[in-house]
């Protein structure tokens, strides 16, 4: 099996909202050496001659291979276990395809650093990263956002208790207390909501920081992670238009919650972006993730490259 694999960069939408780049990223992110190494450990292979969505078609319904979730939430998943040969090739082809080792900023300054939101672990880790970076590391940042939602979150009381925090009866909550933590930030000095929605602002401290709660677009489902993008672009208007942003997550979701982002606030509204993520595989407050977690996320990247491409099409 081939021992190494080049980084394959994400699709990128330059300064203005530029499609044509956006295709040739997909292009080359579906074509690359890893992810077609990757398909062939699983015996599939793209019609190589095939139009590009044709082939996001293909490996999206072969994806459904790495459908640990089946519907429900990403910690209910039932995984599996792989050879020893295998799971050290799913590991190095996924790292080149952006899923680990992302968590140096490429450039030295931002309009705004976008934490995204999740579990009160998961955002401890998240805001760790975005604090570092801003704060020790010295990366210029205009502006911080944690984009959250009012989902609810079940059973993390008592982790919450024990890691010290205030109760996080919420995602957005929790991304509240990471960044509070994190930024050393005192009670906010503006609030305001609305339906499903709220927003809590920090104007006292350099940078800006603000924490926000947005409202699903699809009825009857909670909000997923573009529902957060389009709050932030209308929650605090014109922070989007036009603007350089670094976006900090968990590693194995930076290719899809990158495609989300380019397709919404870079194209909708003439973003650049960029993503990093923190090493789950080495960080105080998540476990490692298991291999098949991994390729779940290799499915969500391909679904969110689907819908990018659709928008670009």
């Amino acid at each position: 099996m081939t021992s190494d694999f080049a980084r394959v960069p994400l699709p990128s939408c330059r300064s203005g909202g530029d499609r044509a780049s956006v295709a040739e990223g997909i292009a080359a992110w579906l074509g690359s050496a890893a992810m077609t190494a990757l398909l062939a450990a699983f015996g599939f292979r793209l019609p190589a001659a095939a139009p590009l969505g044709d082939r996001l078609a293909d490996a999206a319904r072969f994806s459904n291979r790495w459908d640990y979730r089946r519907g429900k939430e990403r910690h209910q998943a039932v995984g599996e276990k792989f050879e020893p040969e295998l799971d050290a090739l799913i590991r190095r082809a996924t790292t080149a395809l952006g899923l680990a080792d992302c968590a140096t900023p490429a450039a030295r300054r931002y309009d705004h650093v976008l934490v995204l939101g999740g579990g009160v672990r998961t955002m401890l880790a998240r805001a760790n990263l975005a604090a570092t970076t801003v704060l020790q590391d010295g990366i210029g940042v205009s502006a911080v956002a944690g984009l959250g939602s009012t989902r609810p979150l079940v059973g993390q009381a008592e982790t919450t208790r024990a890691l010290g925090l205030r109760p996080c009866p919420t995602e957005g909550d929790a991304v509240a207390e990471s960044l509070r933590r994190e930024f050393g930030l005192g009670e906010p000095t503006s609030c305001r909501d609305g339906d499903g929605w709220w927003v809590r602002e920090h104007v006292d401290v350099r940078p800006p920081v603000s924490v926000l709660a947005s409202p699903s677009t699809r009825p009857g489902m909670r909000a997923n992670t573009a529902d957060t993008f389009v709050g932030w672009a209308e929650l605090l208007p014109g922070a989007a238009r036009g603007a350089r942003l670094l976006l900090v997550t968990t590693d194995m979701f930076v290719p899809f919650q990158h495609c989300d982002a380019v397709r919404v606030l870079g194209l909708g509204y003439g973003a650049a972006i960029e993503t990093i993520g923190f090493a789950t595989a080495t960080s105080q407050w998540v476990q490692p993730a298991d291999t098949f977690e991994v390729l779940q996320e290799v499915r969500s990247a391909i679904r969110s490259m689907q819908l990018l491409y659709a928008a670009v099409d």
